[in-house]
């Protein structure tokens, strides 16, 4: 992809500054030279002097800072570092986690943006479609605030309203972020090995989901579906009629915020009963429905009267389909029986291959190690929030490339753990899992199962059978006629032909200033021709050129920073 500079791309460059002085003033100056924005941004006095000087960094660990810098950046870069925050095999661990400590919390917008906007949406004011609408916001978020209403049917419900003009600051910064992955993918070679560019393709789907509240309304429809006849689970109604891409109208919960309900008094059996409750609704959606809350922390949870368990914020949810699921049991079942060939096969099934035969090796014997660490360890005290990490970090220096659906699993799992342990400090997830593992594992074995899988995969073989001889003749009758071309595609060669056309360039360059040099002293030895101050002309203007030459090529050299 060629790179374009960020000045065509872009549609606000007073945004793109202020990302510089934010960058800078957490101590990010040398990125910006790193990145050689100085030589690819809409004009360098952009970029300042007293900027690119600006190196010393703070006393805070970069990790810490980079989470200030997102915060501080906004709605659409607060969700990016959340997404970031779930891809240990993208970033390192310790900034994994420092991530996850990044907030949604912004100022409200005003009461009239807010009629404005469902104004836009339904063409009339909330004042004419709900009984009452609080003017002041129950919450605020990046992408919107949340309003309690009545409708006329009497229900009591919350309605979220979208922030003014945010599909415009999140295009502006897709499109920066497009820019900076670009240019860090030319220009940091440690970084090109996670596919920036891919990695914004990601988040740009993921946002643009997100922001058309629609995309979380079906959502919670599908929960809702999936938990209809639990007692112990309650998804809230969706109210369509008053729905739309920029405002979402719900059942409104009345219940305890769960990390307000961990803190307060209530009874041992009562949260016993609520980490059962919880954790089991997790547990469902992973291994049973396959679809499930990306993120289950206590802000996201309000436990009811009855110690059900209420989920909200339905915006980014993992699926898992049934193949995926039974490569989760596969590894499940070979971690137990330490068989490691069969955790190798169950991690290949959900696409995390180890490919040098050296690294498979050191690969098997860190999993051994791995194994025997916990495996005579009484369940009890076995925890899966920490457990779950020190495995993806082994996956991690292995280079695995693991399926980014599998990470928010983990992430959930953990997630869920850590909350289950401060409601229930004897809570295990093992024992709360098995019970799941075993429903998937008796489902594989079933008959009926059986018979379908041997239906599909021999009626799958048949279409094979059926297209191979074809394709046979096909390629025989080429060759015959001598009309089989093969093609391929190289990957990388072209920058590496660019580099070795600057480097010919810069010797030929030194090898012109060198006959320059070594003519004019020849020149000036033999002393012939017009002479001024008793030196040649010729002899003189030689040095001169070659000097500038050679100044110039020395200019160049340096501001390439590859001396």
């Amino acid at each position: 992809m060629q790179l374009r500079k960020i000045g065509q791309k872009i549609r606000d460059i007073r945004r793109f500054n202020q990302i510089l002085r934010i960058l800078t003033k957490h101590g990010f100056g040398f990125a910006i030279q790193q990145l050689h924005l100085e030589e690819h941004i809409i004009g360098r006095g952009i970029i300042k002097t007293r900027i690119l000087r600006r190196f010393t960094e703070p006393l805070e660990s970069r990790a810490v800072r980079l989470r200030k810098v997102l915060e501080e950046l906004g709605p659409t870069f607060i969700k990016f570092g959340q997404i970031l925050s779930v891809r240990p095999d993208l970033i390192p661990l310790d900034l994994c986690n420092e991530l996850s400590k990044l907030q949604d919390s912004v100022p409200p917008f005003s009461y009239e943006n807010a009629r404005k906007q469902i104004k836009d949406s339904f063409g009339r004011y909330p004042e004419e479609l709900f009984v009452s609408f609080d003017p002041s916001p129950l919450a605020a978020a990046s992408l919107g605030q949340v309003h309690r209403a009545q409708l006329k049917t009497g229900e009591n419900v919350v309605v979220k309203v979208q922030r003014p003009d945010i599909r415009k600051m999140i295009e502006t910064d897709i499109d920066i972020l497009y820019a900076l992955a670009q240019l860090a993918s030319r220009y940091m070679q440690d970084v090109k090995f996670f596919n920036p560019v891919g990695i914004v393709d990601e988040f740009s789907r993921v946002i643009t989901k997100e922001i058309d509240f629609t995309y979380e309304a079906h959502n919670i429809d599908k929960f809702r579906k999936n938990f209809k006849d639990s007692t112990t689970v309650h998804i809230p109604r969706v109210f369509w009629d008053y729905t739309k891409p920029r405002v979402i109208t719900i059942e409104e919960i009345i219940g305890i915020r769960l990390n307000d309900y961990i803190n307060q008094p209530h009874t041992t059996e009562e949260k016993k009963a609520v980490a059962a409750n919880g954790a089991n609704a997790v547990l469902q959606q992973i291994f049973v429905d396959g679809f499930f809350h990306a993120d289950p922390h206590p802000g996201n949870i309000f436990i009811l009267s009855d110690n059900a368990a209420a989920f909200v914020d339905f915006g980014i949810v993992g699926r898992l389909d049934e193949e995926a699921r039974n490569a989760i049991v596969s590894l499940l079942i070979a971690a137990s029986m330490k068989n490691i060939n069969g955790i190798l096969k169950a991690l290949a099934m959900l696409g995390a291959f180890v490919e040098e035969e050296e690294s498979v090796r050191e690969f098997k014997h860190d999993v051994s190690d791995f194994l025997e660490r916990y495996y005579d360890i009484p369940l009890k005290q076995v925890e899966i929030s920490t457990i779950l990490p020190q495995a993806v970090d082994l996956m991690t220096r292995h280079k695995l490339k693991i399926p980014p659906q599998f990470h928010i699993l983990i992430k959930a799992l953990a997630t869920m753990d850590g909350v289950a342990r401060q409601l229930d400090p004897e809570f295990n997830t093992i024992a709360h899992t098995r019970p799941f593992v075993e429903k998937l594992v008796h489902e594989r074995h079933d008959p009926k199962r059986i018979f379908k899988d041997a239906t599909l995969y021999s009626s799958e073989l048949l279409d094979i059978l059926k297209i191979i001889p074809k394709d046979a003749y096909e390629i025989v009758k080429k060759i015959k006629r001598g009309n089989l071309k093969i093609e391929f595609e190289h990957q990388g060669l072209s920058k590496f032909i660019a580099e070795m056309d600057k480097s010919s360039n810069r010797i030929s360059f030194s090898l012109v200033i060198s006959a320059l040099i070594i003519g004019s002293s020849l020149i000036i030895m033999a002393n012939r021709g017009p002479m001024v101050y008793g030196f040649p002309v010729l002899g003189i203007l030689g040095f001169v050129f070659a000097g500038i030459l050679g100044l110039g090529l020395a200019i160049g050299v340096l501001r390439s920073g590859r001396l």
